[in-house]
């Protein structure tokens, strides 16, 4: 919390002007808004902390409409701060331009958002700059502008959900890469049999194996001959799911605990690939399943997969910030841009 102020942005009384003044004066001050293709989070953002309670909708149908309800949100947050909101970051799923602000490509959780110019839409209705950026690289700079991550050179952030997802950020700035796309790490290759077919239509990609799907195509792989008797989950094996694997596993259940063995090993393929490429100071784990990671059996099937030299120098962080990453993440964004040009109020 910053400048005395209280979490209390689902109140309608103005804050003191005194306070106001004082609190824009101390830190540039911008509203982070996450789009994903259930809801809509958002806050104001100083200094790499929610100075409010987040406030969240569910994300409506139709690129008019959310661009609607964006104007609301950030109209609200004016009302309430006045001029001590000096910027806007936008974090959304799909490939952005950053230069432009445009949404060049889109995702089946957002469908016709593709092409909307979404800095120049902003930007003209609120008359406050605005920053767009890919939704993975807003949560992983997020997670790279915590306390404990700061000063590293190169970081890695991964998410680990239905799919892998990631973001490269190097000496504090992220990496887009030439066509705003970097950070695809969910489709590194990590076998050559052709065994999975990935969601996007190429065989053994990084995410067919350790994402959400990729474990639950390694439980029926190893259930097969599996009797009841052997382990619960070959009761329904066409219908296993990744709770029931954890939770199996967290009972001693022994095929269980070969498969999260498995999927430890599948994710430490991939981070082996990138420590090689890229020699990151470290990784930052983070989404739906990172709940289940071993740190320290990933940690060491890792380094037995790299080459010494490099296997000494990566760190394994979970994230810290959960599901305000991305507010924060892309709030940091477009302060740094104001900080940089000198147009901070």
């Amino acid at each position: 919390m910053a400048s005395g102020l209280t979490k209390d942005s689902n109140k309608d009384a103005q804050v003191d002007q005194a306070k106001l003044d004082k609190f824009a004066k101390e830190n540039i001050t911008a509203i982070g808004i996450d789009i994903g293709g259930t809801k809509i989070r958002s806050a104001v953002v100083q200094n790499r902390k929610l100075v409010c309670e987040p406030v969240q909708i569910s994300t409506p149908q139709g690129a008019d409409a959310i661009v609607d309800d964006l104007l609301k949100l950030i109209g609200d947050f004016q009302k309430k701060y006045g001029n001590a909101i000096q910027g806007v970051g936008i974090a959304t799923a799909g490939v952005v331009d950053t230069s432009t602000g445009k949404v060049i490509g889109s995702t089946g959780n957002l469908p016709g958002w593709a092409g909307t110019d979404l800095k120049s839409i902003i930007e003209s209705k609120t008359l406050l700059p605005v920053h767009v950026e890919n939704d993975a690289n807003a949560a992983g700079f997020g997670e790279a502008s915590t306390e404990q991550i700061q000063g590293k050179k190169c970081v890695m952030a991964v998410t680990l959900g239905t799919g892998i997802g990631g973001g490269i950020i190097i000496d504090g700035e992220l990496y887009r890469g030439a066509s705003w796309a970097a950070g695809e790490v969910g489709h590194l290759k990590i076998a050559n049999s052709n065994e999975r077919l990935c969601t996007c239509g190429l065989f053994d990609c990084w995410e067919a194996f350790g994402a959400g799907r990729g474990i639950i195509m390694t439980a029926k792989e190893m259930l097969k001959g599996v009797t009841p008797q052997q382990s619960p989950l070959a009761m329904r094996p066409e219908s296993v799911s990744t709770h029931a694997i954890f939770a199996a596993a967290g009972e001693d259940d022994i095929i269980a605990k070969k498969v999260v063995e498995k999927w430890h090993e599948h994710l430490a393929i991939g981070m082996s690939s990138l420590i090689h490429v890229l020699n990151p100071d470290c990784f930052i784990l983070a989404g739906g399943l990172v709940r289940f990671v071993q740190l320290e059996m990933l940690k060491e099937m890792t380094m037995d997969r790299t080459i010494p030299g490099l296997k000494e120098k990566f760190e394994i962080h979970l994230a810290s910030l959960g599901s305000d990453a991305g507010v924060i993440g892309v709030s940091q964004l477009v302060i740094n841009k104001l900080a940089k040009s000198g147009n901070s109020k």
